[in-house]
């Protein structure tokens, strides 16, 4: 089994890590992947450099053996595409090893835009960490996805694609856009790690940046 969970991680926070520990504990797996983007196609221009993400990346994961980087996009020349990552890594791990694509609620709302989207259930099973009081619009394309619903993660671990689970994490109502916002204003993110928080300090990331909308 191969888990792993993509974005840009700019920066990476307290969310992201949770988030990751706890489908460590829900698929019993004691090995889960950060996969860093290098020039996301579905979001805006990252707001810091490259170096600077995966050094925060680095930093965060520390004190958590469980979790570890996969820079496969961030060492290509190409734009990521998840539809070219999820193809890689199914040739890597065979047909019959479960490959699951974990994925926040804001991501799962723009799926259907996404290149490749109807192959992901071909290749991948999906899980989606659902946020408090966040609201999805179901589009036909998300309907269609949700008929492949699993109940529970047994169902992810007994085949190696197909299936989609909404996982509800432990309530953290973070978002990198509020907290480039608030480092902006000189505050410190009351959920960045303390050592990220440094880091950023250290280095001046984020003032002068517009804060994402």
């Amino acid at each position: 089994m191969h888990v792993f969970m993509g974005g840009t991680f700019d920066p990476v926070h307290s969310g992201h890590l949770q988030g990751a520990r706890e489908v460590c504990q829900l698929l019993g797996t004691d090995s889960i992947y950060l996969l860093p983007a290098k020039v996301p196609v579905h979001k805006t221009a990252p707001h810091t450099s490259t170096a600077a993400r995966l050094a925060m990346l680095e930093i965060a994961i520390e004190p958590f053996p469980e979790i570890h980087l996969d820079l496969r996009e961030v060492r290509s020349s190409a734009a990521s595409y998840t539809i070219d990552t999820l193809k890689q890594l199914r040739a890597e791990l065979g047909a019959q090893s479960p490959l699951i694509m974990v994925i926040g609620m804001d991501s799962f709302s723009t799926l259907p835009s996404w290149r490749g989207h109807r192959q992901f259930l071909s290749l991948c099973h999906i899980i989606v960490l659902q946020r408090p009081n966040y609201q999805l619009a179901q589009s036909p394309e998300h309907h269609s996805l949700m008929q492949q619903q699993a109940d529970n993660s047994d169902e992810l671990k007994a085949s190696s694609a197909g299936k989609l689970l909404f996982y509800q994490q432990s309530p953290l109502n973070i978002s990198a856009s509020e907290i480039r916002q608030q480092l902006q204003k000189s505050l410190t993110p009351e959920l960045l790690p303390s050592a990220v928080a440094d880091y950023i300090k250290q280095h001046q990331l984020y003032k002068s940046m517009l804060a994402a909308t």
